[in-house]
């Protein structure tokens, strides 16, 4: 009776994984067997890996590096709540050292579309290692489709064919910096690009935001580059890598006046650290591109 019972259990879990074998996932693990949802992508998501940070394909992580990769992935996908399952001893210790470190979790945000980066982000364990993740976006949906159409409005009337990217890149650079003004005062949400783009000011976060934007918009390969105090970004053209900083392309004199500067535009790193090594400098284990 009992091997019927098991006979009748097996053929019937096969069939359950064969009806939802589209959306359920089972991960079979110290003999229990957990189902988690499949992880939903955007249309933000991006393929790009670097060295830092690469896509997971896995839906459970079995060393620390494929725990930060599963972080960078889960936030790229731009799904809003999703769960996965460490499968090695001192995982949880792991989680809990990096919700310790205030500073880390936000630099996931440097290597995903912006739309697709969080606000505030919440990470819970259960004591068989399940690890959810769950997050507020940055931009809202509204706000989304305003910075759309901006950028489609400014390809149309200042981008053609016959355009090196080098040039639409430039093109955008200019115009951003003689449209708008750094946000002294630092208000609500400065840090956003749509704020930048509606209020006409915002801090390093709102220009950096806006040219990654349009850059994933022209499908140049970029990520933003963070240090304690500053943002900029940092962009893969014909082979190199170059920063690019619109804000400090952007000062305003002592008299008032705002100027339109070059500086820090399309520059390789070493031109970066002699222009300027204290707001720019930055960690190279992360961000090991820019070496």
């Amino acid at each position: 009776m009992k091997d019927l019972f098991k006979v009748l259990f097996l053929f019937s879990l096969v069939l359950l994984v064969y009806a939802f074998r589209d959306s359920i996932i089972f991960v079979i693990y110290d003999k229990f067997i957990y189902k988690s949802e499949v992880l939903s992508f955007n249309e933000y998501y991006s393929e790009n890996n670097y060295l830092y940070f690469q896509n997971l394909d896995s839906e459970s992580v079995t060393n620390k590096k494929e725990l930060l990769n599963m972080l960078y992935t889960v936030v790229n996908s731009g799904d809003r709540s999703y769960a996965f399952y460490c499968k090695y001893e001192g995982c949880t210790d792991d989680v809990k050292k990096m919700l310790d470190n205030k500073e880390f979790l936000p630099v996931i945000n440097n290597f995903v579309h912006p739309y697709n980066s969080f606000e505030t982000i919440n990470i819970s364990v259960t004591s068989l290692d399940r690890i959810t993740v769950s997050s507020r976006k940055v931009y809202t949906e509204s706000e989304i489709e305003t910075i759309n159409n901006y950028i489609e409005d400014f390809i149309e009337n200042n981008i053609n064919d016959s355009m090196s990217t080098y040039d639409k890149i430039k093109a955008f650079h200019d115009y951003i910096i003689n449209r708008y003004s750094y946000d002294e005062n630092k208000g609500y949400k400065s840090y956003s690009a749509y704020t930048l783009i509606t209020k006409g000011k915002a801090i390093c976060g709102g220009y950096s935001d806006l040219m990654a934007i349009y850059l994933n918009r022209l499908g140049v390969k970029n990520y933003k580059i963070s240090s304690n105090t500053h943002i900029w970004n940092f962009i893969y053209l014909d082979g190199y890598w170059y920063h690019l900083d619109a804000t400090w392309d952007d000062p305003v004199a002592s008299d008032g006046r705002a100027h339109l500067l070059h500086n820090f535009f399309m520059i390789r790193t070493d031109e970066l650290r002699n222009l300027d090594n204290k707001e720019h400098n930055f960690d190279t284990n992360i961000y090991i591109e820019a070496k």
